[in-house]
C-alpha cells in the first residue's frame, strides 16, 4: 500500500471512529506497528491529526476557555452549534474543524440537543463573548417570521446555516447557507432502484429538517421517470431514536407495500431503515429479493444484517464549506466593500450501493402472520 493511501485510510478511519489505536489499525489492515507510527507522525506534522498514547484523534476542536497560547493567535473565532454531537453531525464537526486550521480561526463548539430555547441562549452567549461569526445548524424554523430568523437577523455577525435552507426569504436576514441536496439525494436513490427495474418506489420519512427535501426529490423522480404514482409515502414522527421504536409505522408501511405490489422504498433515517429490514424478514421477506431497501444518511447502515444501499450526503465537506463561507463573509466586510452577494450552496449527494437492492421481480410475495 502506497504511502498516500495509507494516510487516505488513516484520516478515513479517524472520521468513522473518532480514535485509531494503532494494535487494532494493523490487525484490520495488515500493516506493521511502526509503519502505522511513522505515518501518524508524518500526519501529526501537518496539523492533520493528534498523537496520543497507542494511537491518535483528530486533532482538536478548541472550546471555550482552551489554551489558545499554544498555537498562533487566530485571525476570528466561529461560534459552530449543532442539535447533536451524535448522529449525523460529527462528520460536519470534523470538516468544519479541517477548514477552521486551515484559515488559522477558533472554532467553538456548543450542542442545542434539539432545544430552540437553549439554541437562543447559546446564540446569544456567543455573540455576546465576542465571537465574529455563526454556523448554525438549527434545531427549529428558519422560515420566514419564525422566532429562529427574527433572533438570526439581530445578532449582528456573519451567518452560515449548516445543512438548513438558505432559499431567498432568508436574504431579509443576511444570511447564508450550505447544505447537502438532499432532493437530488432523494432522486439519485429512486434512479438506482427504477434502473434495477422497479416501477413502484415506496418512501418512509421521519420527520426532521431533511423530510421535506427527500419527499420533493422522490416524486420528482417518479414524475421524470414515469414511475407508478401509487406507492406508499409516509411521513411519520419517531416515538424515539435506535432501532425498534417505530415498528407499528414500518409495519403499516410494509403492508401497504406488499398490497400495493412495490417492492423498492427509500427510507431516513438509517435506523429505521435497518429496523424494516428486520420487519421483512420476520414477515417471510428477503432483502433484497422481495423487497430493495435504500437507507438515507449513510450513518450505520453498512452495519445492518443485509448491508444497506445508501444515500451518503456529504457532511464533512458541509462542514469544511460552512466555515470556508464564513471567512470568506469576515474577509470581504474586512475589505471595507459596500456589499456582498449572499450564497446558498448545495452540495450533491453520493449513492453507496450494497446488498441491499437487488432487480425487481414479477413473482407476487405475501406476509407471514
Amino acid at each position: 500500500m502506497l504511502g498516500e493511501e495509507r494516510h487516505e485510510k488513516i484520516l478515513r478511519e479517524l472520521e468513522l471512529r473518532g480514535t485509531l489505536k494503532v494494535n487494532d489499525f494493523a490487525a484490520r489492515t495488515g500493516l506493521s506497528g511502526m509503519t502505522i507510527r511513522r505515518d501518524l507522525a508524518h500526519l501529526a506534522d501537518q496539523g492533520l491529526l493528534k498523537r496520543v498514547h497507542g494511537g491518535a484523534v483528530p486533532a482538536g476542536i478548541e472550546r471555550a476557555g482552551a489554551a489558545a497560547g499554544r498555537r498562533a493567535r487566530p485571525v476570528a473565532t466561529l461560534g459552530l452549534i449543532v442539535p447533536t454531537s451524535g448522529y449525523y453531525f460529527p462528520a460536519v464537526i470534523r470538516g468544519a474543524e479541517a477548514a477552521a486550521r486551515v484559515h488559522n480561526a477558533r472554532l467553538v463548539l456548543g450542542v442545542s440537543n434539539y432545544s430552540v430555547e437553549e439554541e437562543s441562549r447559546q446564540l446569544e452567549r456567543l455573540v455576546a463573548n465576542g465571537v465574529d461569526g455563526i454556523l448554525l445548524a438549527s434545531s427549529g424554523s428558519t422560515d420566514d417570521g419564525s422566532p429562529t430568523l427574527e433572533l438570526l437577523s439581530r445578532l449582528g455577525v456573519p451567518v452560515v446555516l449548516v445543512e438548513r435552507s438558505g432559499r431567498a426569504e432568508l436574504a431579509g436576514a443576511s444570511l447564508e447557507s450550505v447544505m447537502s441536496d438532499h432532493s437530488y439525494g432523494a432522486e439519485l436513490a429512486v434512479r438506482h432502484l427504477a434502473s434495477l427495474g422497479h416501477n413502484r418506489i415506496g418512501l418512509a420519512v421521519a420527520t426532521s429538517p431533511t423530510a421535506p427535501w427527500l419527499r420533493e426529490g422522490h416524486g420528482r423522480a417518479v414524475q421524470r421517470l414515469g414511475l407508478e404514482p401509487d406507492a406508499p409515502v409516509i411521513e411519520f414522527t419517531r416515538a424515539g431514536p435506535g432501532i425498534g421504536n417505530n415498528r407499528d409505522v414500518l409495519r403499516a408501511f410494509l403492508d401497504d407495500c406488499v398490497a400495493s405490489d412495490t417492492r423498492a422504498v427509500l427510507v431516513l433515517p438509517d435506523e429505521e431503515a435497518i429496523a424494516l429490514v428486520g420487519i421483512a424478514q420476520e414477515s417471510g421477506l428477503e432483502v433484497p429479493g422481495d423487497l430493495s431497501i435504500v437507507a438515507y444518511d449513510d450513518e450505520v447502515a453498512e452495519l445492518a444484517g443485509v448491508p444497506l444501499t445508501a444515500v451518503a450526503p456529504p457532511k464533512r465537506d458541509v462542514g469544511y464549506s460552512a466555515v470556508t463561507m464564513c471567512m470568506e463573509r469576515l474577509s470581504h466586510r474586512g475589505s471595507g466593500a459596500a456589499s456582498h452577494v449572499l450564497r446558498s450552496v448545495n452540495l450533491a449527494p453520493s449513492l453507496i450501493v450494497r446488498e441491499s437492492t437487488g432487480a425487481a421481480h414479477t413473482s407476487a410475495v405475501t406476509i407471514d402472520g
